[in-house]
């Protein structure tokens, strides 16, 4: 009886929702630390050419990482001297940089030299505020919370050219460089702009199947990913922006989500949440 009663939600969860379309996405595994848990996840950077994956954890100071399998590999905290840590990226020397909260600045950690140089930004003489980091294509994309742009910087963290908002654009919260376009997210208003390189913004996606925006992400056929932070669902739109379908639920299990933080797709095409609320990322596979 009480299976009858679950196969409904099972089939619900499977799913569009109204669409009818499945999802094809299966768990692979879950990265989690050497003692079972990571202290406040913030974000995941993919390091493709070493094969590793690095989780942000803000509530311990560090970064945890593993292998291209999810094997645990070791923790790093730059000998004690990061302070709230909340995203992260690879130069293409091999130079991280990590935003700090704890100190507002975007670090400078040299691993061969085992050296940590903190860098608070400024612009047009206002601090910048760093929240999410990209290094695409040999860029580097900087979310700037003050000013709600996202900023493109020179290896010397100089400020080389900004990505205005729309008229009308309400919250940024995130961002991602996909197909020669930086692609935003717009909280308060639950749609996405996508922005060219010759600066022109295209007309607006509404994600009104969201309630909570707060991520995204965009995989190599142009489908688009939207976290839903408070329903634990991810959110899936075509290349034109129509909904497919939604997966996944709130809760604790293998296949829920509690209050994640970011999607974020690998370079072997696996998409990767960061589950912030059970302490954990989880890697799923088509």
């Amino acid at each position: 009886m009480l299976l009858l009663l679950a196969l409904p939600a099972l089939l619900w969860a499977a799913t569009a929702g109204g669409g009818g379309a499945r999802s094809p996405w299966q768990l692979a595994f879950i990265l989690k630390g050497q003692d079972k848990s990571i202290a406040m996840p913030m974000a995941l950077y993919v390091d493709g050419e070493r094969e590793r994956y690095y989780v942000v954890a803000s509530g311990d100071n560090r970064l945890v990482s593993f292998d291209r399998d999810g094997n645990y590999l070791r923790d790093f905290t730059a000998d004690g001297n990061l302070h709230r840590p909340h995203h992260m990226a690879r130069l293409a020397d091999g130079t991280l940089l990590v935003v700090e909260r704890g100190r507002n600045s975007l670090t400078r950690i040299d691993l061969q030299r085992r050296t940590t140089e903190p860098v608070v930004l400024s612009h047009q003489g206002k601090e910048i505020f760093a929240d999410r980091l990209e290094f695409a294509d040999g860029e580097l994309y900087l979310l700037d919370r003050a000013s709600g742009r996202v900023l493109r910087l020179d290896q010397r963290l100089k400020v080389v050219g900004t990505y205005e908002l729309p008229p009308g654009f309400g919250n940024l919260v995130d961002f991602t460089v996909a197909d020669n376009r930086v692609w935003l997210l717009d909280q308060q208003n639950r749609q996405i702009i996508t922005v060219g390189a010759d600066g022109r913004s295209r007309a607006p996606w509404s994600v009104a199947e969201v309630s909570f925006p707060v991520s995204l992400a965009v995989d190599q056929t142009g489908t688009v990913y939207v976290l839903d932070r408070h329903r634990g669902s991810i959110v899936v739109y075509g290349r034109n922006g129509e909904y497919l379908y939604r997966f996944l639920s709130k809760g604790h299990g293998r296949q829920h989500l509690y209050f994640p933080r970011e999607l974020r797709f690998d370079p072997w095409g696996r998409l990767c949440v960061v589950d912030q609320g059970n302490s954990r990322v989880l890697v799923f596979r088509r």
